[in-house]
């Protein structure tokens, strides 16, 4: 019997080869992974160790080395819908409200009665709690640091909003003002004190952490509401390998494009703070099927917030562990440092420390290092700041706002500053490849854009060599048929006999004519099927 079985799958798989060697198939470019296909079960929850994380990442080499292209990008090189990430303000522009509303579906805890409090906690410089609403919903409260009010509430609501209209899935995350009288103890309510043991709650516990908080002239705390996310929450996950128990999770977490360019999208809003710990996997329901949705959760630590305090000045410049700039510190007695030494930063308490002057997005540093990050390659990052030069001005002013800086002066330049940190994402990193792009067909032609000339990054005409080619899909083998110049923005005529022939599959590759030996290798090759019309199936970058 197993010998028929193992038969059979055999022929089943040579009869498969031909199709699995194609670099085409004919549902290409996929816009959605059906990474929910399978029912999940019950999977275990994952407690992670902060300290074990910090010391795996930063004293071993966990993941995939050396890199290779990003296992999960599409034929476009876009990165399809699924249950880590939904395409959003990169590919289909979204509206002002739409930005500023974010991943909120509601205005928030329900006010019509009190808030109970189900559990406390008292570590750190700034306490919390976590309510249920009259409506039954969780919500774990944050409060800002004493010396910092506004700091770390209005960095954790802007940078969510930032990272929901990137595409990640992050919770609902509210601006929340409240009494003491508007909040009671629950009865089963468990509170945890240094290191002792978790105890039951009283009203004089929640008084005591209140006293540590600031309150306002009215009397109201302010403090940032997160929604529980929908499902059952199993722990966080890991920037490398696979998760065992989820059939679905089949990629290496390093070789995901979305989790390699999140360095990018860190960089820009200091998220310095994007480790495992703040992570999350929930188990949610779909169609009868149960699977596992990905969350990115705390944004405490963003902008110039450390969270409990103002973010340190080493944030984003080294490593927690990092050894050579402090050996070099010494062996030259001071004379060499970081430049993140010399930084100066406005006395603007509800900023902390954050600027753009200085910053570098090459050199860019989370609290240790990334097994993803570390895997990024040209292309991964490329695709990034695309979506990082798709938030204009206006934008960033607008999801700026939604932080409730009562300060004007402060909120003018937490926008400036993240206006200027986007601009030199967008100039270094479109720098790396032949940024080329906005392919779109056009009466048997395909133009394309500089995105460098777009957003006045280079002014200079530039002048590209076309190689038109038929693709054989089986050999991956290009055979030129001819050759041209362009420039962006014109149309660039497919030769008649591309179209005549009826070849399957044909493109172009572009080069830039000026870039010379140093940059010879920088190319874009656009491969097109013929359909009824032509379509475009394929890009593919070198550098």
């Amino acid at each position: 019997m197993f010998s028929k079985l193992y038969l059979s799958l055999a022929i089943v798989l040579c009869a498969w080869t031909p199709a699995l060697a194609q670099k085409f198939l004919a549902d290409d470019p996929l816009t959605v992974d059906r990474d929910n296909a399978i029912n999940v079960g019950e999977p275990k929850r994952i407690k992670l160790n902060d300290y074990y994380d910090f010391l795996e990442n930063t004293f071993s080499s966990p993941g995939n080395h050396p890199a290779k292209p990003a296992a999960n990008a599409n034929t476009l090189g876009e990165v399809p819908d699924s249950s880590w990430f939904q395409n959003r303000h990169g590919r289909t522009r979204m509206s002002i409200e739409d930005l500023v509303r974010g991943p909120n579906t509601g205005s928030g805890p329900c006010m019509d009665g009190p808030w109970v409090v189900i559990d406390a906690k008292t570590e750190g410089i700034t306490p919390g709690f976590s309510i249920r609403d009259s409506r039954g919903d969780i919500y774990v409260i944050k409060f800002d640091p004493v010396r910092n009010p506004e700091m770390a509430t209005s960095a954790e609501v802007i940078s969510t909003k930032f990272f929901y209209a990137i595409g990640y899935n992050v919770p609902e995350n509210y601006l929340v003002y409240f009494r003491r009288q508007e909040l009671r103890v629950d009865g089963q309510a468990h509170i945890s004190v240094g290191l002792g043991p978790d105890r039951h709650m009283t009203e004089t516990d929640l008084d005591r952490l209140l006293a540590y908080v600031s309150v306002g002239r009215d009397n109201r705390y302010r403090a940032v509401a997160s929604k529980v996310v929908e499902g059952h929450p199993i722990g966080p996950f890991k920037y490398h390998g696979t998760r065992p128990d989820d059939p679905n999770d089949i990629i290496s977490h390093e070789d995901r494009r979305e989790l390699r360019a999140l360095r990018v999208f860190a960089a820009w809003l200091n998220h310095d703070d994007s480790r495992s710990v703040n992570t999350l996997d929930s188990v949610v329901e779909a169609d009868g099927r149960g699977f596992i949705r990905h969350y990115l959760i705390d944004f405490g630590s963003t902008l110039g917030s450390g969270s409990v305090q103002a973010q340190k000045p080493r944030a984003g410049w080294e490593y927690m562990w990092e050894p050579k700039p402090v050996v070099r510190r010494m062996v030259t007695l001071g004379l060499w440092d970081s430049p993140w030494v010399r930084v100066h930063y406005p006395n603007l308490p509800s900023i902390g420390r954050f600027e753009s002057k200085v910053f570098t997005p090459q050199d860019w540093k989370p609290e240790y290092p990334n097994p993803a990050s570390l895997n990024a390659l040209p292309d991964d990052s490329y695709w990034a700041a695309k979506i990082v030069m798709a938030f204009t001005d206006d934008e960033i002013r607008a999801i700026v706002h939604t932080g409730g800086l009562t300060d004007p002066v402060a909120e003018r330049y937490l926008t400036e500053t993240l206006i200027e940190r986007r601009n030199k994402i967008g100039r270094y990193y479109f720098n790396q490849v032949l940024a080329v792009d906005g392919f779109a067909l056009d009466e048997n032609g395909v133009r394309f854009e500089y995105l460098p000339a777009q957003y006045d990054f280079d002014t200079q005409r530039k002048q590209y060599t076309l190689s038109w080619f038929r693709f054989d899909n089986v050999k991956e083998e290009k055979v030129i048929v001819a050759s041209d110049t362009a420039a962006p923005g014109s149309t660039l005529q497919i030769p008649a006999e591309l179209l005549r022939d009826n070849t399957p599959y044909f493109g172009v590759e572009i080069r830039d004519s000026e870039a010379g030996n140093a940059n010879d290798a920088a190319a874009v090759s656009v491969f097109m099927r013929h359909m009824s019309p032509v379509q475009i199936v394929g890009i593919d970058r070198t550098w």
